[in-house]
Order: structure tokens, then C-alpha cells, then sequence
């Protein structure tokens, strides 16, 4: 099995040693670093920045040419806490070199908190591509007076928890944080406005994976894990037919029927991946499309109305102010005034 040795710092020296490791070409655009490679040891691209000193955002979309295990690395007196959300593939953890091991796959979060000095072990299977976005919160221990509030209470509140030093937790599925990483991912960062918009997003996400882990153990995951991950799979499969054709007349029966799910599963792996059920998850793809079409189309109300596949304009007029609090036609006029004065 290969080793690739990061040292996890600051970003910097992650980088550096990722370049140095995987023989890669490193670039620097304004507070971002991205590092590409294919050669003998596989073929990648590893993006991130820092949002401050304490906290990095790294997104890995790597594929190793043999077994791979990357220790990330940390000083002997800090303490590390890293949220890893899996988008593709499947990835095994340990602290250290031990047989303890916990594996996570896709929609799946998983929290690593360590105050040992042990490292980070991830294990990556050879011609298999994963990726994954490490969010990584260093602090020497104890946190320090200097560490902002917001990196202060989270590793505090995932240190209380640690055992022997350490703490893991796997997520049930979730794709919503998926979307809010995307998300980031859309936002350039020419600019300080670009960076606060990003810290937001970043904020959100982070509270939302904290939300599922309280959520997670109250109701020790019996809801979302009945469904495997095969066919949470399936529900997300589902969710994209749907955005494609929201002018479909579905009903649970068809979507059930299409998926092979029974319509239990469907609406259960539904609420767990968009906290929705089948029909509002319906119903919230057609009154964006609508947003976007009244924003970019010249379509009037009644042709948008039709477009996206409702029959009533009155209800799709009460659903509508419901989401952006005012009526499509005032919606559309504020766009148009918007659009005459820019």
C-alpha cells in the first residue's frame, strides 16, 4: 500500500506537501491553491483555501494507481476536528495505524475529532475515483484566546465528546449539504465580497451537518438508515429525473413503479436527502424553475404557469408568494423595473 504524507498545519503546508507527494503542477490564484496531477501515482485535482488561520476548505477528486492511505498529519499539541462530506466513491478512517477503522460512502458526512496527536488515516482503493471536501479546524491545545468564537465553541463541542482523545461519527445520508457545497464551489474569489459570501455558505453548511449529527443521535438514524445506499442512490436518481421533467404529471405510483422503491422508501429517502416529502419536493423544483423563468424568459405569468406544469395560477400564485413573499406578476414587474435600470 502507497503513503502519502500531508502535513495539515496550514494550508500551506498542505499544499506543499500534496505537491510534493503527488508530483503535481501547484497554482495560486488570489487566495486559492489548486493542484493537478496524472502520472504514476494516479490522477486528480485538489482545490482549496482558508477562511481563516484556523479553518481550511479542501475539495479532493483524486484517483490512486495502487492502494492509498493519506495521513494527514498535525503537531503534537493541537487539536484537529475535520468534516468530511463524500460526493463519489468510498472512504475508510482511522486514527492512526490501527485495525478501529470507520467507512463512509456517498451523501454521507462523517466528524473526526482527535486531541491525541494520532493522525488522520484515509484509505483509498487503487483506480477508483473519490472525492470528497475536508474541512479541516486546527487549534493548539488548549483553543486559544485569539481562535474566533465560531472555529471556539465547534471544536469545543465535538472535543466534549471525545473518548480516549477522539471522536467519530458517520452521518445518515444527506444531499443538501452537497447542494451548499456546490454552491461555494460556484462562488469566484476575486473579491472580499466573493470570501464573506463563501464564509457564509460555509457557516450554513457547517451548521447543517452539526443540526444532523443532534438530529442523527436522537433518533439514533432509524429513519434514514432503513434505506441502503443503493437505494438512496435510486431517490437521488429520482430527484434528477424530476428537475429534468417538472412539467410531468408525476404521482407517487409512477415514481415508485420507475425506481423499484415501494412508495414508503421513496417519500422516506426523500425526507431524509431534501427534508421534503415526494410531492413538496415536486412542488419546490416547479416554483424555482418558475423564479428562473420570470427572471431570464419573456414568458408571461400564464405561459410560465403552464410551462412548469400546473393547471391552477391561482394556486401556483399562493405557493409562489409563500417562497419569495410577493405574487409572481410583482415579482416580475420589480425584475423588469430592475433590468430597465441597470
Amino acid at each position: 500500500m502507497k503513503t502519502i504524507q500531508i502535513n495539515i498545519s496550514n494550508i500551506e503546508a498542505t499544499f506543499n506537501s500534496l505537491e510534493r507527494e503527488c508530483q503535481g503542477n501547484l497554482k495560486e490564484v488570489e487566495t486559492e491553491r489548486s493542484l493537478e496531477f496524472e502520472n504514476h501515482i494516479g490522477a486528480g485535482t485538489i482545490t482549496g483555501f482558508n477562511f481563516n488561520n484556523n479553518i481550511a476548505y479542501i475539495t479532493y477528486d483524486v484517483k490512486f494507481s495502487e492502494n492509498t492511505v493519506v495521513i494527514f498529519n498535525q503537531e503534537a499539541n493541537e487539536q484537529s476536528l475535520n468534516y468530511v462530506y463524500c460526493s463519489q466513491g468510498e472512504l475508510r478512517h482511522s486514527f492512526g495505524e490501527t485495525n478501529e477503522n470507520v467507512s463512509f460512502a456517498e451523501m454521507q458526512t462523517a466528524i473526526f475529532s482527535n486531541s491525541i496527536g494520532k493522525a488522520n488515516h484515509l484509505y483509498f482503493k487503487k483506480d477508483t475515483y473519490q472525492k470528497f471536501t475536508m474541512i479541516s479546524f486546527l487549534a493548539s491545545k488548549p483553543v486559544s484566546e485569539t481562535t474566533d468564537e465560531f472555529t471556539t465553541q465547534l471544536m469545543q463541542l465535538f472535543q466534549s465528546k471525545e473518548v480516549e482523545g477522539k471522536f467519530a461519527y458517520i452521518s445518515s445520508y444527506n444531499l443538501k449539504i452537497q447542494e451548499r457545497l456546490d454552491q461555494i464551489e460556484a462562488v469566484s474569489s476575486n473579491s472580499i465580497v466573493d470570501q464573506l459570501l463563501k464564509k457564509g455558505i460555509l457557516q450554513v453548511s457547517l451548521s447543517m451537518i452539526v443540526n444532523q449529527y443532534f438530529d442523527d443521535v436522537q433518533n439514533n438514524a432509524k429513519s434514514s438508515n432503513v434505506l441502503t445506499q443503493t437505494e438512496m442512490e435510486t431517490v437521488k436518481d429520482i430527484s434528477e429525473f424530476i428537475k429534468n421533467y417538472p412539467d410531468y404529471q408525476f404521482n407517487l405510483n409512477y415514481l415508485s413503479k420507475k425506481s423499484g422503491l415501494t412508495p414508503a422508501k421513496l417519500q422516506e429517502g426523500f425526507k431524509a436527502l431534501f427534508g421534503r416529502t415526494v410531492s413538496n419536493f415536486i412542488k419546490n423544483v416547479r416554483v424555482e424553475l418558475a423564479e428562473r423563468l420570470i427572471k431570464t424568459s419573456d414568458l408571461s405569468i400564464s405561459e410560465i404557469v403552464y410551462t412548469i406544469g400546473f393547471s391552477s395560477r391561482s394556486y401556483f400564485s399562493k405557493i409562489f408568494k409563500e417562497r419569495y413573499n410577493c405574487s409572481p406578476k410583482e415579482y416580475q414587474d420589480m425584475k423588469s423595473s430592475y433590468r430597465m435600470t441597470a
